[in-house]
This record gives C-alpha cells, structure tokens and sequence, in this order.
C-alpha cells in the first residue's frame, strides 16, 4: 500500500458490512485511523447488531491499523453527532466521513410501502445529512475542509 493516508482520521458509515466494510478497510491500510459507524441492522434495516462494527475493528487491529466502532442509529440526530465526536474524542479531529450506511426495503416501487419509504428515507438522507452536518461545523470550527464522500444506490 502507499499509505496516502496517514495521518487522517476518517469515519466509515455502514462500516460493518459490504461496501462500508472494505472501505474501512482500505482506508486503514492506506494509514488512515478510522471509526467504524455501523449499528449492525439486517439489510431491511431491522435489528441491531454491535458485532459487525467490532468485528471490523478487529480485523483492521489485527493487521496493523487503528481503528474504533460505533454502533449508533445515523439517521437519529444525537446519534449521528456522537459518531462525529467519536472521532474528535478518540483522534481529536476528523478529515473524511464516507456515508454508505442503506437499507434495501423493496424490491420494486410498486412494491414500495409507506413505511419502506420511510425506513429508505431515514438512512440513506437523514443519515447522509445528519453525519454530514456534524462533520461540517468540525471542519468550519477547525477552519479546515474535509473530505465528504456519500454512496447511493437504486434503493436510495
């Protein structure tokens, strides 16, 4: 690896699984301290889980990097600000947040559910928007910028 990024703290949203998880990983290997912010939901978006989130950190530990999880809801405002002072407590600082925390509710809009709808709606926008302000005010605070990075896909 070119270690591009050492030195940087960066925080990973659905960390714990698929895409999130090798991101994390990559960014770790890259040097990157990286806070692991999953809270273990199955694909539809039920349940928690606090295993993934661990889980990563530890494989991530195990080969050499820096790493810590946290297992709160993105799309809850008071949850989504302690991911972002997760970092600033651990590192004292954040400089990428990469949102790829979703949910996959139906297979077709004509399937679609009001409360599919809303379980999409929660994470996939409340969730980017909600880590995506914290992170802001951090960076307008430090008087720096940082790197936001936001996934999507058909199901957002």
């Amino acid at each position: 690896m070119t270690r591009k990024l050492d030195g940087k703290i960066a925080i990973v949203t659905g960390g714990g699984r698929g895409v999130g998880r090798g991101i994390a990983k990559l960014f770790a290997a890259e040097g990157a301290k990286v806070v692991i912010g999953d809270n273990g939901s199955q694909v539809d978006g039920s349940g928690k889980d606090a295993g993934p989130a661990h889980a990563v950190v530890a494989e991530i530990e195990a080969a050499g990097g820096s790493a810590v999880a946290n297992v709160g809801d993105v799309s809850k405002w008071p949850e989504a600000e302690a991911l972002i002072r997760a970092a600033l407590d651990e590192w004292g600082k954040l400089d990428i947040l990469v949102n790829v925390a979703g949910n996959f509710r139906a297979n077709t809009i004509a399937n679609a559910t009001p409360k599919d709808l809303n379980a999409l709606v929660n994470v996939h926008m409340h969730g980017m928007m909600a880590t995506s302000h914290f992170a802001a005010l951090h960076w307008k605070d430090r008087g720096e910028y940082g790197r936001l990075i936001n996934f999507t896909s058909d199901s957002g």
